[in-house]
């Protein structure tokens, strides 16, 4: 299942990715915490992890709290995961089965 949105680049991004993520900057994460984190859930060079907040901080998905060094979830983020919660619910697939392109 793929889901579109606008920008003028096209990475094609992994649910099972951008997901915990999102997740995780819900109520707010520090920058040093936030690898920690995810890097519990499943191995993630730093690498890709930066290329995904790159992006969704870009598509405002995402947004960085420079003064307080914390990373927060925005209202799309938040509809995109709810929109990955449906499609899971829906077709059951997991997270992996997803990709998200952002165009």
């Amino acid at each position: 299942m793929t889901f579109l949105f606008s920008n003028k680049r096209s990475p094609k991004l992994k649910a099972c990715i951008i997901e915990p993520i999102l997740l995780l900057c819900i109520n707010g994460i520090s920058i040093y915490e936030l690898p920690i984190e995810i890097q519990g859930m499943s191995p993630l060079p730093c690498k890709t992890l930066k290329k995904y907040l790159f992006y969704l901080v870009s598509c405002e998905l995402l947004s960085y709290d420079g003064q307080r060094q914390i990373y927060i979830t925005k209202d799309g983020g938040l509809d995109l995961l709810h929109k990955i919660h449906q499609e899971k619910q829906k077709t059951l697939v997991t997270s992996e089965d997803i990709t998200i392109t952002i165009e």
